[in-house]
Parts: C-alpha cells; sequence; structure tokens
C-alpha cells in the first residue's frame, strides 16, 4: 500500500512542479490531524478473539522490502495551497488556491454526508438488529453491523476534519460560518431516526451539520421507511 501511494504522491509532486513556482521545504507546513473518536458512552469495542488478538485480514503474505519507500508517503507534506505558509507564494497562486477551496468545500459535503448516513444506519441497527436479536449468532451478527457502521462514521469524520483544516487555512469566513469544527460530542447517534415521536424530543437539538446540505426531512423519510 506504501509502495502504491509513494508512487502516486511523486505523479503528483511532478504534476505540481508544471503549475506551483519553486517552494522551499519551509514555506510548507502540514495540517495536523486531530483524531476525533466515537464518544465513549457510545463507543462499541471491537471483537476481541479468543487469543486476546484482533482480527486480522492480513493473508500472511510478508511485505517487499525492495518495493518499501525510504520515506514514508504519508509523512510528506504536499504542496497544496492550504500547506504554504508563505504569503507571497500564496498571493501569486490565488487561481490555484480557488480551486482547491471549492474541492475542500466539495469534500466537506461528501464527508458531512457520510456522517450522517452513518450515523442514521448506527441508529437505526441499535434500535431494531440489536434489540431485535433472539439469539446469540443475530446478536453478533448486529452488533458487528453497528462496529461497521461506526468504522464508516470515523472514517468519513476524519476526511471531513482533514478538509475543515484546510478551508481553515484558505476558506473565507463564510465558509468557516457553514463549516464548522466537527467534535467527538457530534457524532451521537440520532434517536429521532428510529423513534421520530420519542419522550423528549422536543428539548433534543442536533448537531449543526443535520442542517446543511440534503434536505433533513427526506433524509429522515428514508430512514424512517426502511426502519418501517
Amino acid at each position: 500500500m506504501r509502495a502504491r501511494l509513494s508512487r502516486k504522491v511523486n505523479d503528483f509532486l511532478n504534476a505540481a512542479s508544471t503549475f506551483l513556482p519553486n517552494i522551499e521545504e519551509g514555506d510548507l507546513k502540514p495540517i495536523e490531524d486531530e483524531d476525533i473518536d466515537t464518544p465513549e458512552d457510545e463507543h462499541v469495542e471491537p471483537e476481541v478473539n479468543v487469543d486476546g488478538s484482533l482480527d486480522d485480514e492480513s493473508d500472511g503474505e510478508e511485505e517487499d522490502e525492495s518495493e518499501s519507500p525510504s520515506v514514508l508517503p504519508e509523512a510528506i507534506t504536499l504542496p497544496l495551497p492550504s500547506n504554504i505558509t508563505s504569503k507571497k507564494i500564496k498571493s501569486s497562486i490565488q487561481s490555484l488556491v480557488s480551486i482547491e477551496r471549492q474541492l475542500r468545500k466539495g469534500q466537506a459535503n461528501d464527508a458531512l454526508e457520510g456522517v450522517r448516513i452513518g450515523l442514521a444506519n448506527k441508529s437505526l441497527l441499535l434500535q431494531t438488529d440489536v434489540n431485535q436479536s433472539r439469539s446469540t449468532k443475530q446478536s453478533t451478527r448486529a452488533w458487528d453491523s453497528v462496529r461497521n457502521a461506526q468504522s464508516q462514521i470515523l472514517v468519513h469524520a476524519r476526511s471531513y476534519q482533514r478538509a475543515w483544516q484546510a478551508l481553515n487555512s484558505i476558506g473565507t469566513s463564510e465558509d468557516l460560518t457553514i463549516y464548522q469544527k466537527l467534535e467527538q460530542t457530534d457524532l451521537v447517534v440520532v434517536k429521532d431516526i428510529a423513534l421520530a415521536k420519542r419522550f423528549g424530543q422536543g428539548s433534543h437539538t442536533l448537531a449543526w451539520f443535520w442542517r446543511i446540505g440534503p434536505n433533513k426531512d427526506s433524509l429522515t423519510g428514508e430512514w424512517m421507511e426502511e426502519c418501517e
């Protein structure tokens, strides 16, 4: 995987040299990933095997050292406008800044949609498959589905975090008003999906990202039909 990623990074760097001026290493600062996880009271631990090890999907093949890059590709800072610290260079590539800004907004929208669908799916699984399990086999399968939904939520949440950090560097004040920082407390299951008329619903407030993107009523309606 690292060998494939390394080739993609090299291709990107070669293409970037056509559009960007000479950039010194000191002009680049990578965006630091901020880890985000499921709220502790809703976290579902991965299943552990009898021997105490986690499930391993490895096929047992050893890594070919000749294919391993000398520098880890994930540690390379890409010369994206959002990673450039020099104001002089940024001012000379405003067209590229505008392009990345639009792409990051698209990334943020896609990631938030994935988060919304993942949370709705997890909520539905907890209210239906898990609660309605009548055997150990059904329960195990239901919790596996919940873990998978939780993993997908975190994948999309971390993708959004990267997009938000880039927008924090090159976006406008209007962008940062719409796209807010995603907090761990925002990743709670949505009881309104499976329990639309539950007690206390009036005092419950949805996270900010439920109010942007696709129409909330259409999304809720789709999941309600699935629930029924």
